[in-house]
């Protein structure tokens, strides 16, 4: 049955009916782009002010903000302080236009910015603090400079009838999660749910006219896409479908037009994948194999051989040969994959796009990341896409470099109190300290001195995050299943919009044993930019050899007590 897609009507009705693009405007898949990127002019400038407030709040204050990019990285989180007079600028680096900020000052001031010429934000602090915060606009706020009445607009299209957005989003969010739904099914309820958000948005239009609303527009596009593309992960999409998601374009360097891209990626990517398999034992004449390991791949194929005659098989000896296998051709099948995923993307798009979408082609493990990226660059034309992806490769080497002197250092501890200011240690055995002032490098040789012979699993958390508490029973019962593994569980909480109690609250109240650090924002920052992880909770593992092991744990809930066992030693 072919299924309508309403909402996509409904796009094209709008589109037509409002505002249009302006001529001049670019996207970063456009063949244009790369002189636009390479001109430091195109670098948005972010400045503010912070009115009636005292010396003593100048200088306790903090402006945090988290730039989205189309990078590995999908948010830079950075910060600065407020000058003396309570101005401040944001540091950008790249020339992305409309580029989305998320900026927060404490718990007075939340918002998504968007930076493609000059924004001054004003900030009044005696308002804010009366309003008890205030968040994306309101009394308190105002947003000047060339960018000033984008922002307005955004952010009180944000604020639009908040209830019904928030209430539509979570009836989406439950569509999406639904595994059950059939596929026609799923894209009559899609399409309905996000028909009404037009409808919304045409009404938020139609009474606030402006040069931006195509932006909404476009905004709207590329979340709706997006979550299309995550719905055919492992499924085709129909010839006509796909047609209609190649040619959106997103224009603003936001979560959804850079989710978008990055859905699209992943969809492709595993397309390219499935349509290319090859067995194992196809491997045979690869150069670098000796006698034994042809000898392994032939056993393999006996036992396919087997499978395929419908004559039994020892499944156990299959998986063990199938390991033993897969870390032979380790490098092969990842040069073997990449491969595969760039002659896809340049199958199906212009040079411009192509080259856009191998800037995903990343992995975790830095060892996988060089072939990768050695792979990758070859075959890039775009000179924008191979400057990013060469620093990137840079940017994790050094990382890594950085990470291993950390682990390595020998020298004595900085300080008895090594983890900052002992705060308490509770019946249950957590102890619990505050740190404020630390270099990342430095905090994390102090950890792996202080548990020496003993592997570390480090946590990043936050208070206020839900997936990171739900993670915490599994945490705890992990924790407690490890009591005789030579394994040290560290949990670092991040001061951003939390305090001391709020945070010695919530381990109370799971009663959560381990090494537990209330750690000032710039410090876990800086940590979690070292690790090249990225949002809340984060994991890192570090193995008794003192081995930094990227992407090991994903989560502590698909964990447990024999794969922890076998990954501190590996």
């Amino acid at each position: 049955m072919k299924t309508k897609n309403l909402t996509l009507l409904i796009i094209l009705i709008t589109s037509s009916m409002f505002g249009q693009k302006p001529k001049s405007t670019i996207s970063i898949e456009d063949n244009n782009f790369n002189n636009y990127f390479k001109s430091s002019r195109n670098i948005p400038i972010v400045k503010g002010k912070v009115l009636n407030i005292s010396e003593e709040d100048i200088d306790k204050a903090k402006i945090s903000y988290s730039i989205v990019t189309p990078f590995e990285q999908r948010q830079i989180k950075k910060s600065c302080k407020l000058n003396p007079d309570g101005t401040f600028e944001l540091e950008l680096d790249y020339a992305f236009p409309f580029q989305q900020i998320w900026i927060s000052a404490g718990r007075l001031f939340y918002a998504g910015i968007y930076a493609n010429k000059d924004l001054f934000i004003e900030l009044d602090a005696e308002k804010l603090i009366s309003e008890k915060g205030v968040q994306y606009n309101g009394p308190g706020i105002k947003y000047l400079g060339t960018d000033g009445e984008l922002n307005n607009y955004m952010n009180n299209h944000v604020l639009f009838k908040r209830e019904k957005q928030l209430e539509l989003s979570k009836a989406i969010s439950l569509v999406k999660r639904d595994r059950k739904l059939d596929y026609d099914v799923f894209i009559a309820k899609y399409d309905s749910l996000y028909s009404i958000l037009h409808e919304l948005d045409n009404e938020f239009i139609n009474q606030n006219p402006s040069d931006f609303s195509w932006l909404l527009i476009n905004e709207r596009q590329s979340d709706y896409y997006a979550d299309l593309c995550v719905k055919h992960w492992g499924k085709n999409m129909s010839p006509e479908l796909f047609e209609q998601v190649n040619a959106h374009k997103p224009y603003l360097n936001s979560n959804n037009g850079m989710g978008f891209y990055n859905y699209l990626f992943t969809y492709l990517s595993v397309n390219s994948r499935r349509r290319a398999d090859k067995k194992l034992s196809e491997y045979k004449s690869y150069s670098q194999l000796g006698k034994s390991d042809i000898a392994l791949l032939d056993s393999i194929l006996q036992i396919e051989k087997k499978i395929s005659d419908s004559l039994p098989f020892d499944t156990i000896k299959l998986r063990s040969l199938m390991i033993q296998a897969n870390q032979i051709l380790h490098d092969t099948l990842v040069i073997e994959s990449t491969l595969q995923t760039i002659s896809y993307l340049d199958s199906l798009f212009e040079p411009s796009k192509a080259d856009l979408l191998k800037i995903k082609i990343t992995s975790k493990d830095p060892n996988e990341q060089k072939v990768m990226t050695e792979a990758v660059l070859k075959t890039v034309k775009t000179d924008w896409c191979k400057a990013v992806i060469k620093k990137q490769y840079d940017d994790n080497v050094e990382k890594l470099a950085a990470i291993n002197r950390a682990l390595q250092d020998s020298k004595p501890l900085v300080s008895e109190n090594q983890f900052g200011e002992p705060i308490a240690e509770t019946p249950f055995g957590a102890k619990l300290y505050k740190l404020d002032n630390i270099k990342a490098e430095t905090l994390l040789s102090n950890l792996k001195k202080s548990f020496e012979n003993k592997a570390l699993v480090i946590d990043f958390w936050a208070t206020w995050c839900a997936p990171c508490i739900q993670e915490m029973p599994h945490s705890k019962k992990l924790h407690t299943e490890a009591k005789d593994l030579p394994v040290e569980f560290v949990y670092l909480c991040t001061s951003r919009n939390s305090s001391v109690e709020k945070w010695k609250t919530k381990i109370a109240e799971f009663e959560l044993s381990g090494t537990h650090v209330f750690v000032a924002q710039e410090i876990e920052a800086e940590l979690m930019k070292l690790f090249s992880v990225n949002g809340f909770p984060s994991y890192v593992l570090i193995n008794t050899k003192g081995e930094y092991k990227p992407g090991a744990i994903s989560r502590m809930s698909r964990l447990d007590n024999d794969k922890l066992a076998e990954l501190i030693k590996k």
